[in-house]
């Protein structure tokens, strides 16, 4: 019996859904970003099948189709790791956020001791200059 295989989609993982894990902020907010652009789409077809005309004034159809095609453009972007907002949110796993993030705190940890152990050497010195001194 061959084990069952598993493949890891940005839209669909199976990982995921079994709770073993989250996804980095950049694909829920791609994802929030392809679903607000193609539910202003769908708001789109939908005037333009109630007969609303294209150009009425004020031109509703026209800012939501480019509301429409920013929004799944900023997706597109993000899930690609680059645009306007590929800074704001992180593409890291958490295996790698994981690894980042310990090496910061063993970071912190050495600078500490480097300060303590400066502090002791000050320490140190000034007792035996006042030493020296009385």
């Amino acid at each position: 019996m061959r084990p069952i295989e598993t493949t890891s989609h940005r839209f669909i993982d199976d990982e995921r859904l079994r709770g073993r894990g989250m996804h980095p902020p950049a694909i829920g907010i791609s994802r929030l970003l392809y679903g607000t652009g193609f539910g202003l789409l769908l708001g789109v077809g939908l005037g333009l099948q109630a007969g609303r005309s294209v150009t009425t004034q004020p031109p509703v159809l026209i800012l939501l189709a480019a509301g429409a095609v920013l929004s799944i453009v900023l997706g597109w972007m993000l899930a690609n790791g680059s645009g306007p907002l590929a800074a704001l949110f992180s593409h890291e796993t958490d295996e790698a956020m994981a690894a980042r993030v310990q090496y910061e705190i063993d970071d912190v940890q050495r600078s500490e001791d480097v300060n303590a152990k400066w502090a002791e050497l000050e320490a140190k010195v000034l007792t035996h200059d006042l030493g020296e001194e009385a």
